[in-house]
């Protein structure tokens, strides 16, 4: 891990707009490979609204420059893990600058957002992406995130993954069969909808 990166909460003295310009950059390869993210499009104001006053801001800085960022907040989700509707600590404005990647960044990331959650007293960490966006899925998994649900957006699939901060209370078998029931039920009703557009 890089000793020179600071994560703290957004400082004043870096804009929304700021963010927007980490966000936009940091994604510029996943773009190069037609995984277009759709928060790393959003205006500095945009990502301001889904932040402010519901969460935190996290920026990775060194030299006084923002190369890194990652949010969390509280929300709330219906899903199968949840028994019901409960709320989650969703991340999401994750980034880290292409030439500062592979230095530890987005897992330091990670883990300021964990103790935030923390913090807020939830339990569960919640992060949803692009299904091919392999490095962050990647990431997630060696720091104990788990799929937990499938979703298709109108271009696209995103995998949901979920880290129980106090211990998954689920065995890895039962986590595999909701994801893969999930998926197929999802990739089922796609099919039948192409068939009857016919």
């Amino acid at each position: 891990m890089n000793n020179n990166i600071q994560i703290v909460e957004k400082p004043d003295w870096v804009s929304w707009e700021d963010i927007h310009n980490v966000l936009w950059k940091a994604h510029s390869e996943n773009r190069k490979n037609g995984i277009f993210m759709r928060y790393a499009s959003l205006t500095g104001e945009e990502i301001r609204q889904r932040v402010e006053g519901k969460g935190k801001l996290f920026c990775a800085i060194t030299n006084g420059k923002v190369v890194g960022t990652g949010a969390a907040f509280e929300k709330n989700v219906k899903l199968w893990f949840t028994k019901g509707r409960k709320p989650v600590c969703y991340q999401c404005f994750a980034s880290v600058l292409p030439e500062f990647m592979g230095k530890g960044i987005y897992k330091k990331l990670v883990l300021y957002r964990e103790q935030y959650c923390r913090e807020i007293g939830l339990n569960h960490m919640m992060f949803d992406t692009h299904e091919r966006n392999k490095h962050t899925i990647n990431i997630l998994k060696k720091n104990g995130y788990k799929f937990v649900d499938y979703r298709f957006y109108k271009d696209h699939y995103n995998i949901v993954m979920v880290k129980w901060l106090d211990g998954c209370p689920y065995s890895d078998f039962r986590l595999w069969y909701e994801y893969a029931l999930i998926k197929l039920k999802i990739q089922i009703n796609r099919i039948f909808k192409r068939i009857l557009k016919r």
